[in-house]
């Protein structure tokens, strides 16, 4: 994601450069990890404010104009004060290097939430949720840059707020704008102020910070150049891969360059291991040792939380269907890791196996077992069936006692759960069958 553009010094001296990250979320909550392994859970409770800390640092070490932040820097509208002390203390560094910071909220930190009575430097400015108006950034006693932004008064805005930004004129400075929204459709979010790509071209901005969608995007390459930095701590294996925030710099006819820095500490992966080849528990428990090696090299220096996918057909799923065998395995590997400077810890072992049988022959079968297979399959097929059965299972998450224990699953997570039923099912029905025509034979 990077795209070079040397500048002569002469230019640089006339150029902006600054830092666009988004969707923070200090002091976020990992369900059910922190139950599991409490020293776990204090490496990534610190995780969200590390990610906030080398950003900061990002900031003074690039020596950038300014910072942005698109929304949601804080997990919830009730954020501790924990968590407004320590994002006080990196904007006092900005201050003390002559950085400036621009603030829109989103729905996590809509600015109604409860809030300390702190008092913030000069250097930050806030947008407002009543009204949409330029912040001008100057630079050598010039008007360098117009900044113009919206922070969500409530949690939740269905409207366009794009339609409410000024368009700019030809003559004027370089634009930004700064906004919490859905640019088109975008699973696993709420489209909260959704708006179009060419609700933001018609304005005529020269960029746009965007914050809520938490992969790394470049929406739109230029004029204008739209981006969203993704969030710069993953927080759960819907989060995967690197994250972090863009570093952009603007040259003297308002060329912009982007490099995407990664600031996370810890990662998120979701690795797959076929056992088609592999005979018994103790050879599946070394495959996964080495492949943890090779997830370990390739996480940049960073710890890993992994979960791994045991997939193929083979005479061992009838071992690991055992009640217990996969908990087993994943205990002993725990106990294996050492909470060093880097590491990785297994979240999940999920058994995807089936016994050796072909799939596409129990389809075809005209019995119960028949009957079993095609009503799956027809849920994978059928979107609107897979919704439906989605929402008959909302009140288990939604009540008082569901809310405590549970998080709410994705269409993903539930594919995978009907695919684990269907192997349950399978595995006790063809063993019965098994048993009975050896029985009969007598």
């Amino acid at each position: 994601m990077k795209k070079s553009n040397k500048l002569s010094e002469k230019n640089r001296q006339k150029s902006l450069a600054f830092i666009h990250t988004s969707d923070l979320h200090l002091d976020s909550t990992f369900f059910g990890i922190s139950e599991i392994d409490p020293e776990l859970g204090k490496n990534l409770l610190k995780s969200t404010f590390q990610a906030y800390d080398s950003i900061i640092n990002l900031c003074i070490e690039k020596n950038v104009d300014f910072l942005l932040i698109a929304g949601d820097v804080y997990d919830g509208a009730n954020k501790s004060l924990y968590a407004q002390l320590k994002f006080l203390d990196g904007l006092k560094k900005l201050t003390a290097a002559g950085i400036s910071v621009y603030i829109a909220h989103g729905n996590h930190d809509p600015l109604n939430g409860w809030s300390a009575s702190l008092d913030w430097p000069d250097n930050v400015n806030i947008m407002s949720g009543d009204a949409i108006e330029p912040i001008y950034f100057k630079k050598n006693g010039k008007i360098a840059a117009h900044i113009i932004g919206i922070s969500y008064p409530t949690h939740q805005i269905w409207t366009n707020l794009a339609k409410k930004f000024p368009k700019r004129n030809d003559n004027d400075p370089f634009t930004i704008g700064l906004l919490h929204c859905t640019v088109g459709s975008c699973n696993g979010h709420e489209p909260y102020a959704p708006c179009t790509v060419q609700n933001l071209k018609e304005l005529n901005y020269n960029y746009w910070a965007l914050g809520h969608i938490h992969t790394p995007s470049v929406v739109n390459k230029r004029d204008p150049v739209i981006i969203y930095p993704g969030n710069p701590q993953g927080r759960h294996t819907g989060e995967l891969g690197p994250r972090g925030c863009f570093y952009i710099t603007v040259d003297h006819e308002d060329e912009i360059s982007m490099e995407f820095i990664k600031t996370d500490s810890i990662r998120w992966s979701i690795e797959e291991i076929s056992i088609e080849e592999i005979e018994t528990e103790g050879e599946l428990i070394e495959k996964i040792r080495e492949h943890i090696d090779t997830v370990s090299g390739k996480a940049d220096g960073r710890s890993v939380i992994c979960r791994y996918i045991l997939s193929g057909r083979g005479q061992l799923h009838r071992t690991l269907a055992k009640e217990g065998m996969i908990d087993d395995i994943l205990q002993h590997l725990r106990e294996e890791i050492v909470f060093d400077s880097q590491f990785v810890w297994i979240e999940r072992i999920v058994n995807n196996t089936h016994l050796p049988v072909d799939r596409n022959i129990l389809l075809k079968r005209k019995d119960f077992i028949g009957d079993i297979v095609n009503i799956v399959e027809g849920l994978y097929q059928d979107e609107k069936a897979l919704k439906s059965l989605m929402k008959s299972l909302d009140p288990l998450f939604s009540s008082a006692q569901g809310r405590k224990l549970l998080q709410q699953i994705n269409q993903e997570e539930l594919v995978d759960l009907l695919r684990q039923a269907e192997n349950l099912l399978l595995d006790n029905i063809i063993v019965e069958e098994e048993y009975e025509d050896r029985y009969d034979s007598y």
